[in-house]
């Protein structure tokens, strides 16, 4: 009810705060995070296309493969990162219990930090697109209308949620596993990937890249980038919102179940 949103409101203003206590810190992860690995890629496929901007390889030129790795870095920030919560180390150092006391549901603190990410990383997101927009603005990419911009960061935000759902159900593993760690970084690194992270799906083997076509990652990833440069139209971004709409509402199945059997055998440190 109300009460809940206010608590969700005060926690996310926590979030907020504390994100923010460590400049340094606060540059290199809220900012400067997921930026290398799109440059690395453009370093790769400048070198692979031998710096011809006429040259086309699968539909794409030079300056579309940069257009698009450049969408990434901005858009990808908007996606949830394996790194933001950390429940797993509280299971495993015995301080979840307070989550098994609080007259609420133990998901509105986690959704709390879900809601300072995205708030945080909009704001990141409108500074860093508008300074590029303004120092490369023939290499920096372009918006073909208004309503696709609102369309991408549509598809973009879901597929955080459900990036949100992923993480959190493997940070609850930590009820049963010790290499909870290892999971989300692979998961990361295969998500992302798979996702069109490092590489247009496009480009990929064909049968790949249609079967890649009806997971979340593509369409959290890849699909928001495409909308925006004009190379997916509303039709998809509406069957994007589907698989994001249905892979969300599976995840967060998942995580009820693998939350209620966990706090079942939680028995405090040690675990």
């Amino acid at each position: 009810g109300l009460d809940r949103v206010r608590l969700l409101w005060h926690a996310t203003g926590y979030e907020l705060r504390r994100v923010s206590v460590f400049r340094v810190g606060f540059l290199v992860r809220e900012v400067l995070g997921g930026i290398v690995e799109p440059l690395a890629m453009i370093a790769v496929f400048w070198a692979l296309y031998e710096g011809d901007e006429s040259r086309v390889l699968r539909g794409w030129t030079l300056r579309d493969i940069v257009q698009y790795l450049i969408g990434v870095a901005v858009f990808a920030k908007l996606i949830f990162h394996n790194r933001v919560l950390d429940v797993a180390e509280q299971i495993f150092e015995g301080y979840f219990t307070k989550y098994l006391v609080m007259p609420f549901p133990f998901i509105l603190l986690p959704l709390a930090r879900w809601v300072q990410y995205t708030v945080l990383q909009l704001l990141v997101v409108s500074v860093l697109w508008s300074t590029g927009a303004w120092l490369l603005p023939g290499w920096w990419p372009m918006p073909v209308s208004v309503g696709a911009v609102l369309q991408a960061l549509l598809l973009a935000l879901l597929g955080s949620a459900c990036f949100f759902e992923l993480f959190l159900l493997i940070n609850l593993t930590a009820f049963w596993l010790e290499v909870v760690w290892s999971l989300l970084l692979m998961a990361w690194f295969v998500t992302g990937f798979l996702g069109g992270r490092m590489l247009p799906v496009s480009q990929m083997p064909p049968a790949l890249a249609g079967i890649l076509e009806w997971g979340f990652p593509y369409w959290a990833i890849a699909a928001p980038v495409e909308r925006f440069l004009g190379r997916l139209d509303g039709g998809d971004s509406l069957r994007g919102c589907a698989i994001l709409l249905a892979s969300l509402g599976v995840l967060d199945g998942l995580r009820r179940v693998v939350w209620k059997r966990g706090k079942a055998r939680y028995s405090g440190s040690g675990m």
